[in-house]
């Protein structure tokens, strides 16, 4: 009855939050980007807990879980994309005075390579919105064991629709004030002493682990490797807190936010969840699904009320996220799609649509979540085509004046062709979103100086 009542209360005051907010919420990009006045530290809290979504909370446990300390690879990778994404492009993303990465491209590539981008950005944040969406759900079963994962998932998009469709960034930021210092309280302290103290402390969790669980490299190089770069490199131009750094006040305090954030809680978030994913081997060993350890172990280590609480701090983590993609997923496709198309509608228009997209992602998203795979999976199959094509071409972007659209194409083309071909054949050796990736870089770096002198000159 304490999880069914504490589950209760927390999404009716994100509820509530997301009904005070609508009325600050009048225009297409204060839904989007809060009228770019979010101030420093609001940022802070928001950019975490956009981070801190389900692969940060439920995928770096469960790795860990699976295939112990290398599992860690997905954290580290994660972490140091969050870190490069600050130092290299935030500060260069808020000077664009863009909202989406399809309007940032357009402005340096042209409207032809923008509209690719388009689709390929939607169908790689769409995947990361399914995985939000089946991590909720997959919390909310502990917390109302009775529910299927179908119901499970419905209840929670409800929740998030609520108050994303009505107070869009306003709310937002706002709601992530509150699950930021849920997620720290439990995830980040009360979670790791218990299951810490259930196993004698670092020394007796060495002492009863699986010694292959702390074999470094138990997963395998090549699937570490591959799990670093599509987590570091797409993590460095994250969907999630796009909109977020475009809300920033100034550049300087994008840069500065996303660093904070990455370095003071990101980081260390994912290190006690990786703590957390260890312990589980220990005291839950015969676990079927390892996306479900870090629940279980709150659910077997907890009185019914404490359990509830630290629960709640699992929904807030992934809550944050779920909404944020979902933004990004409407905020692209009205913007970039609908109104390239419709060129002449206004801004209430714009607004409208913004919020019939959000509800129509998040309906699909639902699907997709039952019955795809695992959450890592879905994140990392969906995103990789996008993912190989995007990371060349921010590069290009900011630091190579030579790329153009004709090998900004050829560069799309490539990272397509090859990710999908790879996945295709099995991916042996290394992953179809590495594989992808190193062609697309190659493509980019053989075709700029070929066609560059060409388009020049016309």
């Amino acid at each position: 009855m304490a999880k069914i009542l504490v589950a209760v209360l927390y999404l009716a005051v994100i509820v509530v939050i997301g009904l005070l907010s609508a009325k600050k919420v009048k225009t297409a990009d204060g839904f989007a980007t809060a009228d770019r006045k979010i101030p420093f530290w609001t940022n802070v809290y928001s950019m975490a807990s956009a981070q801190i979504g389900a692969g940060a909370t439920m995928g770096v446990a469960s790795m860990c879980y699976a295939y112990g300390v290398s599992g860690f690879s997905l954290g580290i990778g994660a972490a140091l994309g969050a870190v490069l994404s600050g130092l290299v492009f935030a500060k260069k993303i808020r000077e664009s005075n863009v909202t989406t990465i399809p309007e940032l491209i357009r402005k340096h590539l042209g409207m032809r390579i923008a509209d690719i981008m388009s689709a390929l950005t939607l169908f790689a944040i769409f995947g990361v919105l399914a995985a939000q969406i089946r991590s909720l759900g997959t919390i909310l079963q502990i917390f109302i064991p009775t529910l299927s994962l179908a119901s499970s998932c419905i209840i929670m998009s409800v929740v998030m629709l609520v108050y994303a469709v009505l107070g869009g960034m306003v709310a937002a930021t706002r709601t992530d004030k509150l699950n930021v210092a849920i997620m720290i309280i439990s995830v980040m302290v009360i979670i790791p002493i218990v299951a810490l103290t259930r196993v004698g402390g670092f020394e007796g969790l060495v002492a009863k682990i699986d010694p292959q669980k702390l074999n470094p490299t138990a997963m395998g190089l090549s699937s570490m490797i591959s799990l670093m770069l599509y987590f570091g490199l797409s993590g460095m131009v994250n969907n999630e807190n796009f909109l977020r750094i475009c809300g920033a006040k100034t550049a300087g305090e994008a840069k500065g936010a996303t660093l904070t954030a990455a370095l003071l809680i990101y980081l260390p978030y994912m290190l006690c969840c990786s703590v957390i994913g260890l312990v589980g081997v220990v005291l839950i060993p015969q676990l079927g699904a390892s996306d479900s350890i870090m629940p279980a172990m709150i659910d077997q280590m907890t009185s019914d009320v404490g359990g509830a609480f630290l629960l709640a701090g699992l929904l807030a983590a992934v809550m944050g996220t779920a909404a944020s993609v979902a933004m990004v997923c409407a905020v692209t496709f009205s913007r970039d799609v609908v109104k390239r198309l419709r060129p002449s509608m206004d801004d209430q228009k714009v607004l409208l649509t913004q919020r019939l997209s959000l509800i129509g992602f998040t309906i699909a998203g639902i699907f997709v979540a039952i019955f795809g795979g695992s959450i890592v999976g879905i994140m990392e199959d969906v995103g990789a085509p996008s993912g190989a094509a995007l990371v060349p071409l921010f590069c290009g972007v900011f630091f190579w004046r030579k790329l153009n659209p004709t090998s900004a194409l050829i560069t799309i083309i490539v990272a397509i062709v090859s990710t999908l071909s790879w996945w295709a054949i099995g991916a042996p050796y290394i992953s179809h979103f590495v594989f992808g990736l190193i062609c697309a870089f190659v493509a980019m770096l053989i075709s700029t100086p070929l066609t560059y002198r060409k388009e020049v000159s016309i």
